[in-house]
Order: structure tokens, then sequence, then C-alpha cells
């Protein structure tokens, strides 16, 4: 054990010692005062320059160590690579080194920091990095010391990748690697090699930002993304789930906890031939070769050791694949990328930043949708998407509202309540977004409306390993020791609640077997027949639950088949919600709490299935606010405004509405008759 701690330890220490160990030499070695001086004046131009610049990094480097916000601090790289279980710091992004302005003092040198995901674009081959009203270009990758065994000073590896699903396959030496993918088992094809990962870069300076220059545009990379699931006991830790529809099946998810991603660059788009993969990188001194298609990219000198390579990072997240059973064109795919990862957002209260997805295995060819949680730890969200029975269906019922369709009726309602223009395909209230600029031609808020109405319908059925549902289940079926047992796993199937992982554990410190445990929340299940009555038996399996539960374990037993539900309702975060309970936990169709207390009762009666009420709004006119609405009703055939008649400002709204094209009832709730005029205006609306 402590062999693998320090050999671990040593690995992660690699990125770290490299930086030092790439300058420090080399300081040492020029000393101090007059000698440093002598050495500096004999150097060619070149090696000068290339030694004040390692130099001023290693300036760099020292000075940040000591500072707590910095990425070279001890605490936070320990943190980040997972030794300190106490400390949440963001895993160590790449680094860009920006050169100061020549002058006797260099204290304009610094990093700029990039994540991981991004670095591989912003900070690749000869990319353009804009830097306080400066052009930089990536010229150069501080490569770390030699390793053992490698002739050209770069350590280099290889994957297969499927071009079905996008599942990544390491290779490790000369092996060939497997010919099938783990996951689909369909055939792979030729391995990408070598793969270099990318590391921190430095910069040259080429001019100064001018007024022409109206947009600041990158150099074009092809990026491809892959995922592996982590693996415990040579097999994949992941988590199983199918969206049933009435016609059958109509998606599979597959989630996993700290997936490995990884993005490649296999090169640049506008490349002259596209199977030639990679960039030329300097193995001695770590210079990138020149792009060919770009005429004012200068040449650096190269040595005699130059190879082709292709970057690549990697970072763990928590990861859902989803695969539709049926296969949907490009522009159903981007819609439907663009809808869920909405929905997810507004129903688990994200920000933008902490949730991406990306299709799978690229953008051109769209087969499954990954989502996985960008923020460092994860939210935790989209493990509930298979372990929650109703949370495809309520995402499918937040997305149809994102996208203007009446979740209820699926009528088009054609616009987002608050906008004045009505939505033909997709704006920036649905589909549309900053981050899903390159997919708005493809976006189509229509194509999907069906699709996303059918899911709103599904149920889940989830598996707690690889395998599907109903093979877990016949599994754990084989297992029971008794009837009984096998009868309680019907019981869970029935009311659609989480399977056990295993069947038959052996706590040996308590000397109990477990008919049943689910190893996440850390829970044994125990089935009790009649015998468990005896008052014999009653203190011995009081002794094993005390010595369980001192252990930690989470001790459930179930009595007499009348009280199976009532027991499951007290441990939701175990086994889930059942069918009935998830029908009696209805809740009403709006807030109550966001209406006038007045207001409440009315709007009450009037909501129906095929009714919705969301609060009001400001009303405007000329740029100018002229009151509010109480709230706004959405019917099969349209919506409605509802004004307050006791309003003094009743009459000012109520026109300002009208001019803006929008129907409108002003009226009394206190009226007898009032829940039958709403209902008669609604149904009135054209």
């Amino acid at each position: 054990m402590a062999s693998r701690v320090s050999s671990s330890l040593e690995t992660f220490l690699r990125w770290w010692g490299s930086e030092l160990r790439e300058f420090v030499p080399q300081g040492a070695a020029a000393g101090r005062g007059r000698a440093q001086r002598r050495l500096v004046l004999s150097m060619e131009g070149g090696r000068r320059r290339l030694f004040l610049e390692k130099g001023a990094q290693l300036e760099l480097l020292g000075e940040a160590v000591g500072s707590v916000q910095s990425d070279f601090y001890s605490y936070r790289y320990f943190g980040s690579e997972g030794f300190l279980p106490g400390y949440s710091f963001p895993r160590l992004p790449l680094s860009a080194y920006i050169p100061g302005r020549r002058s006797r003092s260099r204290k304009g040198d610094e990093f700029v920091s990039r994540p991981r995901f991004l670095a591989i674009s912003e900070f690749g081959p000869r990319a353009i990095v804009y830097h306080e009203g400066v052009r930089y270009r990536i010229n150069r990758v501080i490569l770390p010391i030699e390793h053992a065994g490698e002739t050209d000073g770069v350590v280099t590896r290889a994957a297969k990748q499927c071009d079905h699903c996008g599942y990544l396959q390491p290779m490790v030496g000369d092996d060939s690697g497997p010919d099938l993918c783990q996951r689909c088992e369909r055939e792979l094809g030729q391995a990408l090699r070598p793969l270099f990962r990318m590391e921190n870069v430095s910069t040259r300076r080429t001019e100064r930002i001018n007024s022409d220059e109206e947009e600041r545009l990158r150099l074009g990379f092809e990026i491809r993304s892959g995922v592996r699931f982590s693996e415990h006991g040579g097999r994949p830790s992941q988590r199983r789930a199918t969206v049933l529809g009435s016609d059958g099946p109509i998606a599979e998810m597959t989630y996993g906890d700290t997936a490995t991603l990884w993005r490649i660059n296999l090169g640049w788009k506008r490349r002259a031939r596209k199977e030639e993969l990679g960039f030329l990188l300097d193995t001695e001194r770590g210079y990138w070769a020149k792009n060919q298609q770009d005429e004012d990219d200068p040449d650096d000198p190269l040595s005699a050791s130059v190879r082709r390579v292709i970057p690549y990072v990697e970072d763990w997240r928590n990861c859902l694949l989803l695969e539709m059973t049926r296969p949907l064109d490009v522009g159903e795919m981007a819609s439907l990328e663009s809808a869920l990862r909405s929905a997810i957002q507004v129903v688990y209260q994200l920000e933008e930043v902490e949730l991406a997805s990306e299709p799978l295995p690229s953008n051109a060819d769209r087969r499954l949708l990954l989502f996985y949680e960008s923020a460092e730890g994860g939210a935790g969200v989209l493990r509930r998407l298979v372990d929650d029975a109703e949370a495809v269906p309520q995402l499918a019922r937040r997305a149809l509202e994102i996208c203007h369709f009446d979740p209820a009726t699926g009528a088009d309602l054609r616009r987002h309540p608050r906008a004045s223009e009505e939505c033909e395909a997709a704006c920036y209230d649905c589909l549309m977004s900053y981050m899903n600029q390159p997919d708005h031609p493809r976006l189509d808020r229509q194509l999907i409306a069906p699709l996303l109405r059918e899911l709103a319908g599904a149920r889940v059925e989830t598996a707690p390993g690889p395998r599907t549902r109903a093979e877990h289940l016949d599994a754990l079926k084989q297992l029971c020791d008794s009837g009984l047992e096998r009868e309680w796993l019907d019981f869970l199937e029935q009311q659609q609640l989480r399977l056990p992982d295993e069947a038959q554990h052996y706590e040996e410190a308590c000397r109990t077997r477990a008919d049943f445990v689910y190893r996440n929340s850390h829970t044994v299940v125990y089935v009790d027949g009649p015998h468990h009555d005896y008052p014999h038996r009653k203190e011995r399996d009081a002794a094993q639950v005390a010595c369980l539960e001192d252990r930690g374990w989470t001790v459930v037993r179930f009595g007499p088949r009348a009280g199976w539900e009532g027991t499951v309702a007290q441990y939701p975060s175990v086994f889930g919600r059942s069918v009935a309970r998830v029908a009696r936990d209805a809740r009403p169709a709006f807030e109550v709490t966001l209406f006038p207390p007045d207001w409440r009762s009315l709007l009450a009666s009037v909501v129906t299935d095929g009714i919705r009420v969301e609060p009001g709004r400001d009303v405007t006119t000329g740029g100018a606010i002229v009151g509010q609405s109480v709230a706004e009703l959405r019917g099969p055939r349209g919506a409605i405004d509802l004004v307050d008649a006791r309003d003094p400002l009743a009459t000012a709204v109520a026109s300002a509405l009208g001019e803006a094209g929008r129907a409108t009832l002003v009226i009394n709730p206190t009226l007898p008759d009032a829940g039958q005029r709403i209902a008669e205006a609604l149904g009135a609306v054209r």
C-alpha cells in the first residue's frame, strides 16, 4: 500500500516538479553576479533570449509558490489532485507564459491561465492570445524533463475511439488495443497516435491590436471529445436507465461518477490533408512548427528532432450519456441538446457554466448527447436523471415550456410570455444561447415537440450497474434465499423503485448476512419473515443492527407485507418514490404565494389540467412602466392577462397591453361570477 501511495504521489507531483526542473538547472548553472552576466553575454542571440525567458519564468514561479491565490500554491495543488479531502480547490489550469516588454525590469512577465478544456483550443499550436492590448502567438510548449526510456524527450500515448459512440479505449505501450468497443461492441478503427498531453505553453509577442481589427479571430482547430467511465474491479462504474414510452424504449441513459473526459486537438480545420492529424513539434526545444496556411505566422528555429503529435487534455467529471433509440438528424439532435440542457439548468437551478453538453462522436455525426457537470466537484444533478423516475418527464415538460409549448395540451404558444415577437423556429428565449452559436442555423423547436411530448409521458427504469434493469433483477432473484425476498424484489419492480446493488452481502465483523445492499447510500436491507418475531431472534437482530450502525451502515428492516410501502416512504433517498406516492404528491399547477392573497382562491378554482397560470409583470408603454398585471392564464387556445379592476391604473395597464396585442381582462376578484367570466374570456381567445 505504501509503495502505491508513493508512486501515485510521484505521478501527481510530475507537473509541478517538471516546471522547476525545467528552469532550475540552467539557473543554477548560471550562478550569480558577474559569472551569470558573463555567461549571458557569451550566448548567441537565440540562446540568450531563451535563457532570459526561462529565468523570468523561474522568477515568476518562485513568486507564485508563496501565494495562496496562485496555481503553484502547494495546498491548492495537493487538494486539486485529491490528496487533501477537506480542501476544495479547482483543478489546476494550463498556463501561457506572457513575456513583458523589453526593459531593464521584467516585472511585466506573467502567466495567463485557462481551464483545460478551453486551453486545448485557446492555447493550441500557433494560436493567437490577446492580452492587455497586445497580440501574442503560442509558439512553444514547455516540455517536462526527459523521461527514462524516451529517446525524443516527450512522453506520448495512444488510444482508440469508437466512431459510433465516442467511447475511449486507451492503449498501453505497443499493444494493438481492443478490436471492439467496450461500450457498444462495434468494430474500432485505427488508433490515434502519438497523443501528447498538453503542457503549459510559452508565447512570443507579434504586434499590437490596431483599430482596424474589429473581431478577435482564433485559429480554427478540429476538436474531438471522448469519454470513458471509471472502473472498479475491472468493470465500468456506471448506472443505466431506460426511458420507456407507450410504444417501447425511447432512449437509453448511462451515468458515471468521475468519468474521464478527453478533448483532442486533431489539427487545423483548414489543413490541406484531412487525413494528416496533429502538429509538428520540436521535441528538443518545444517549438511548434509554423502554420503553413497563415502567411503572418513567423518561423521559429527548429532542431533536427521534429515529430508529429496530437495534443490532448483530460479531466474527470460526472457524466451522462443519452442515446435515442430512433435515429435523429443533426437539427433534431442539436435542438434536443439545447432544450434538455436549458431544462436541467432551470429545474435544478444551475448556472450556465455549471453544466455543459456535447454531441458524440462528433458534431457532424450526432448519435449521442454527452452532458457533464463542468463546475468543480459537480452539482450532483445528472445522477438524479437515472435515480428519480420522475426526473425525465419533469425535464421534458419544462423543455416544452421553454420551447413555447403548453406541456399539458401540446398547444403552440408561439412566444415567451414576456416576449413581444413570435418565435418561428428558435429564439434566445428558447433554444438559442451564446454557447451554441454554431448550431443556430440548425435549431428548430418544432422538430422536437413530438419527442418532448413523448418523453413527458414516459417512465424510467433504472439499473444500478452496467446491465439492464431486467438483467439485474434476474441476477438478484437467483441469489435470493427465500420466496419472500423475491416477492420483495417484485414489489420494488411494480412500484418502480430502485433495485439494490447486491444480494446476500456478508459483513464479517458483525457476523451477519444482509439480504440486500445499496452501496451508494451505504444501506443494508433485511426482509424478515415470521421467525424474526421470536424473542431470542429479536435480541440477535438488535445486536447485529447495533454492530452494523457502529460501522456506518444504515439498516432497514421490512416486516409484514402490508407495511412495505410505508417503510420505503421513510427512505426516499435509498429507494426513491413509489408510483402511488408520486401520484399523491402531485402539486398544484402554480405557486400560490406569488399572487395577491385575495386572488389565490379564484386562480386555484380556474386552473385545470389544460390551463396554467403565471405571475403578472410590469407593463410598459413608450419605455415607461405604467403599472402591473396580476396574472397570465394560458389555455389551449391562447393566453390572457388579468388586471385588477380595483387598481387605479387598471385602465392604463389594459390599454398598454392592448397596444401590445395581448388579450386582457379587467376584473374584480371578489365578484361572485369572476371565475365564470375568466373561463369565458379564455374560451374567446383566438
